[in-house]
């Protein structure tokens, strides 16, 4: 006996868009802060990579992940290509 399904709609693409409910909204970002922090530090396991990642909640609370620290990141970021220079320079008075 074979019993026929009814074929799935399977996955549906949703429209983007801001959610209106204050509790739904603070819910979903929170799951998605959980997923974008683990994203971040699965980036830096596998690839070495320096990151850091700062979301504000709709309750205005501030988040951040960083690897190795927010300084080095932070330092980085500001400093663009002469990062690399200073590092040396540092290391150099360091010795």
């Amino acid at each position: 006996m074979s019993s026929k399904r009814k074929p799935s709609m399977g996955r549906q693409k949703i429209e983007i868009k801001r959610i209106e409910k204050r509790n739904a909204r603070q819910v979903a970002f929170s799951k998605c802060r959980v997923g974008l922090f683990k994203k971040a530090s699965e980036h830096c396991t596998l690839c070495g990579a320096e990151t850091a990642v700062i979301v504000f909640s709709p309750a205005e609370k501030s988040y951040s992940f960083c690897h190795p620290s927010v300084d080095t990141i932070v330092d980085r970021y500001l400093l663009g290509g002469n990062y690399i220079l200073l590092k040396m320079s540092v290391a150099s008075t360091l010795m």
